[in-house]
């Protein structure tokens, strides 16, 4: 059967996501596949998987066949090659449709193959007349971009149409990748990942932000990673650092760590006299905070493998960051399954977590130290409402807001913190920085 590599690939893939594996697991799971199969196996996957919804709403009324009672095996053929259709005018459609076919047959539905071979040809025929019409102006808005109706009804009653509907936009695109530098060896990563034929772009703020503008590979065999120069890291948690007032040789708690970028940032912001120490509640992601801290070589910064609440009381900061546990709305683009994951309960069960957190944190703070909370989350029952009751409980506190940044409209400032909305260059999430009298 001709099926290429990275369709395959894509296929097992998803059959896995259909099961409850995440996405980040999946992508690592294909060995040895040559740079051009990668990435499309990577499109492939991310491209249907944050498309289902759209992809599924058409397949629906191309099938003569319930679409939703079709095995498992047979959808994802049809997503695959429907998906491929659609958005990849790269790929000639009948190379789409053929291993489509020839998927169907692998995952042991031979019986379906023509009918497959069916729908896609006939979906190819009727593309570019496929409309959208949903029940009601925000549903239709729903199905369009993919996304369930009740997430995109509460960002409409929370932002708006038009910043809603940027949002959708925004999630359905693969954002660039960034690095972070450590300070002073800016020009020398540059040179060193030059070398490896890979482009970097600086942005104008977040200080040492590199964006990633051409990669052949080599990017993490390269000298400068090895010997912990840079991280891998999103523009917004570099611009969220980028927000806290912080000084050389002060002393944080970096709450919530793994994988460990937060903790690295901070140690490099804080220099060699400053101290961090860096907790996580998960044993297994602490082996991937301590992976990060042993390449980075970060002698000033301390892992605790203790419980937060039993953090002895005479342990004090200058700030402690609490980057808690949320639903993950503000990086469906990244983690594209996520949204067919989470349900209106799911917003709200991070809540008396998130809030603990902070009263731990709270207690282990200098007079005029800073209390950070963040999340990658977009939802005010995450967010400003966390922080709301945070307030009610103790009044020695006040929120202190950073300067606003004209040139960044996608960032929301209100009484509470700083709001990132999810734009095609990064990531959102929430801010927020409260200071102890």
């Amino acid at each position: 059967m001709e099926i290429s590599p990275s369709r395959l690939e894509a296929a097992k893939a998803l059959y896995s996501i259909e099961k409850g594996a995440k996405i980040a697991d999946v992508l690592a799971y294909p060995k040895g596949l040559k740079p051009a199969d990668e990435a499309l196996f990577r499109e492939l996957v991310y491209g249907s998987t944050r498309q289902k919804r759209l992809l599924d709403y058409h397949l629906a009324s191309l099938c003569q066949t319930p679409f939703q009672k079709l095995p498992v095996e047979a959808k994802i053929a049809l997503r695959l090659g429907f998906y491929q259709l659609l958005f990849l005018d790269r790929v000639p459609a009948h190379a789409a449709v053929h291993e489509a076919v020839n998927l169907a047959k692998k995952g042991g539905q031979v019986a379906l193959s023509g009918f497959v071979n069916a729908v896609l040809r006939n979906a190819e025929n009727k593309k570019e007349s496929l409309l959208v019409e949903g029940e009601n102006e925000i549903d239709t808005l729903a199905i369009r971009y993919s996304h369930p109706t009740w997430l995109v009804k509460r960002w409409e009653k929370q932002f708006c149409f038009e910043r809603s509907e940027g949002i959708l936009k925004a999630d359905n695109q693969p954002h660039p990748v960034y690095l972070h530098v450590k300070p002073g060896l800016e020009e020398q990563v540059k040179a060193d990942l030059e070398r490896q034929h890979i482009q970097l772009e600086p942005t104008n703020w977040p200080h040492r932000t590199f964006s990633l503008r051409s990669h052949e590979g080599g990017l993490f065999s390269s000298d400068s990673f090895q010997k912990g120069d840079w991280i891998v890291q999103d523009w917004t948690p570099q611009a969220m650092l980028e927000c806290l007032p912080l000084s050389e040789g002060q002393r944080v708690w970096d709450l919530c760590a793994a994988p460990g970028g937060k903790t690295v940032g901070l140690a490099w912001k804080l220099g060699e006299k400053g101290q961090v120490m860096a907790s996580d509640a998960s044993p297994e992601r602490r082996k991937k905070l301590a992976e990060n801290l042993k390449r980075t070589g970060l002698k000033q910064v301390q892992v605790y493998e203790g419980e937060a609440a039993k953090l002895p009381p005479s342990q004090k900061f200058d700030l402690v960051w609490v980057d808690a546990p949320c639903s993950g709305t503000g990086v469906l683009s990244r983690r594209a399954d996520l949204r067919w994951k989470i349900s209106p309960e799911s917003v709200l069960e991070h809540g008396s977590q998130q809030r603990e957190l902070l009263e731990e944190a709270q207690g282990h703070l200098y007079p005029k130290g800073y209390l950070v909370y963040s999340t990658c989350s977009l939802e005010r029952e995450e967010n400003q409402e966390v922080v709301q009751a945070f307030l009610n409980d103790h009044s020695g506190y006040k929120v202190v807001i950073p300067p606003a940044l004209e040139n960044h409209l996608e960032i929301l400032k209100d009484q509470w913190g700083l709001t990132f909305l999810p734009t095609a260059d990064h990531d959102g999430g929430f801010l927020s920085i409260l200071q102890k009298d």
